[in-house]
């Protein structure tokens, strides 16, 4: 009983600290930051970046809840050749320095190597566009929206989908009618780390959009605008558009779970 209550305590402390590790940075940041939040959010061109920021976070998601999802199921559900393979690709991304992930955006998509001449016929872009700073997101974060949708469908029993196949359901209907109702929630979830995470980036954008062409403005990703005011204006500068988006994300973030979480009950 004593050596419970110990390890109880050990682990109290020790979930404390990681705990705080996480507080403190946002704490101090909110506080030095606090008095220039509202002038930050006057700030048209802050705003811009924030807008184009939430563009892109929004779309990447919505890209890894459509393409994840069929693939997710197919992990989940069945057994086959080289599926350790394709396990290790989906997983690739999350070890490949963002830097790294943005050269390979621009090499693939340029004018002259992968798809790049192909794409130019058309006039599709992807150097500083909204399409490059979405396939550089989308590269970075659909993972966590598909091992999300995969964990869940494993945990539904397969019992139920052969129920519903036998009662004469396809097996499209059954993915719709039977497992869909059943993750939702997890989809929902994943998708919000996909955003929270695509939203957060700025290595791949360094290289791929370190600008966005709108019309014939150009505006940077609140992350590249936030370094830019660090670079050229300075620390107090950089705190005050960091905490104003800080409050921004963090405010979306709390509101989604808050939704799911009432959808729950």
């Amino acid at each position: 009983m004593r050596r419970i209550q110990l390890f109880f305590i050990f682990s109290f402390l020790f979930s404390l600290i990681f705990l705080l590790f996480f507080i403190y940075p946002i704490t101090v940041l909110l506080l030095v930051g606090s008095k220039g939040i509202i002038s930050s959010l006057k700030n048209v061109s802050f705003l811009s970046a924030v807008y184009v920021t939430l563009i892109i976070s929004t779309t990447a998601a919505i890209f890894a809840v459509i393409f994840g999802l069929p693939l997710g199921y197919i992990i989940a559900r069945y057994e086959f050749k080289f599926k350790s393979v394709i396990e290790t690709i989906i997983d690739i991304p999350i070890v490949i320095p963002h830097v790294v992930v943005g050269i390979m955006i621009v090499l693939a998509f340029s004018s002259q190597y992968g798809l790049g001449p192909f794409l130019h016929k058309f006039g599709i872009n992807v150097l500083d566009t909204l399409l490059g700073a979405i396939l550089a997101v989308s590269y970075l974060s659909s993972t966590y929206t598909i091992r999300i949708i995969e964990s869940s469908i494993k945990m539904i029993d397969p019992e139920i989908e052969l129920i519903s196949r036998s009662l004469g359901a396809s097996q499209m209907r059954t993915f719709f009618n039977v497992i869909l109702p059943n993750i939702w929630r997890s989809v929902a979830n994943g998708a919000l780390l996909t955003w929270a995470r695509a939203t957060s980036e700025a290595g791949a954008l360094f290289i791929v959009a370190y600008y966005v062409l709108l019309g014939k403005t150009t505006v940077y990703p609140s992350s590249v605008y936030i370094y830019e005011s660090y670079v050229g204006l300075g620390l107090i500068d950089a705190v005050k558009f960091s905490a104003a988006l800080l409050v921004i994300v963090i405010g979306i973030f709390i509101i989604f779970r808050l939704i799911l979480n009432l959808r729950r009950e």
